[in-house]
């Protein structure tokens, strides 16, 4: 039996530093994909971020700017791997203390089964993320910031839209919604529904959104027409 463990224990050690070094190569290989971050410019006493670091500012940069304007410009500039990659939307995962889930390990699960936030940013060309964990609101923030920080590395500074699954009901179902202990808890859709109160659904809206901006949030999947049947 003791030969039989430590058998065990050392091929999981081994699977584990193979684990770990793989992606840790690979992590650092995506990162040399990414250039600098965005530096600052000054015009007419405002401050923009250089996005594609060009030195001048573009019309996408421009706040100020129509958001047509904005959108047509960005296209104009992006290339066929960068529309590609804003097509989609995958899970994300992230560490305990928010730092970037770049290398993988067994003490970690979703690194096990998720891409590495640098590979999919800067290899994949992806800004749509969303993310099942639930830490901290200091971690989530921390993540976010910097995800957001690699984002602005890639070629045209892109900035990353974070998604979630429903956070404000008591259970915690994969797919239909996340327990999440520092946000307020509400009744599931079909119990607003048979409240009937509009203005109270209107109300829980507004903190939802609220709660969501404060960690990143700036999309809802909200599944929920087939979770009476499904």
């Amino acid at each position: 039996l003791a030969y039989t463990l430590g058998g065990l224990l050392v091929i999981v050690l081994i699977f584990s530093l193979f684990v770990y070094f793989k992606s840790s190569w690979k992590a650092n290989s995506d990162q040399a994909l990414l250039g600098q971050e965005a530096p600052l410019l000054m015009v007419d006493g405002q401050s923009f971020r250089d996005l594609n670091k060009n030195g001048r500012l573009d019309v996408y940069e421009d706040r100020r700017a129509d958001l047509n304007s904005r959108v047509e410009d960005l296209t104009k500039q992006m290339n066929l791997e960068e529309k590609a990659g804003l097509m989609f939307i995958t899970m994300s995962g992230m560490n305990n203390d928010g730092s970037l889930s770049n290398v993988s390990s067994v003490f970690n699960p979703f690194s096990l089964f998720l891409e590495s936030n640098v590979s999919m940013v800067a290899n994949k060309k992806m800004s749509h993320f969303n993310t099942i964990q639930s830490l901290t609101a200091e971690a989530m923030i921390t993540w976010h910031n910097n995800i957001q920080k690699l984002a602005e590395r890639t070629r045209l500074g892109i900035p990353v839209t974070l998604a979630t699954d429903p956070r404000h009901g008591v259970p915690n179902a994969i797919g239909a919604s996340i327990y999440t202990p520092f946000f307020s808890s509400w009744c599931s859709p079909p119990g607003f529904a048979a409240i009937g109160d509009t203005a109270l659904v209107r109300a829980f809206g507004d903190i939802a959104r609220q709660e969501y901006l404060a960690v990143g949030f700036r999309l809802t999947l909200s599944p929920m027409a087939d979770l009476a049947t499904e």
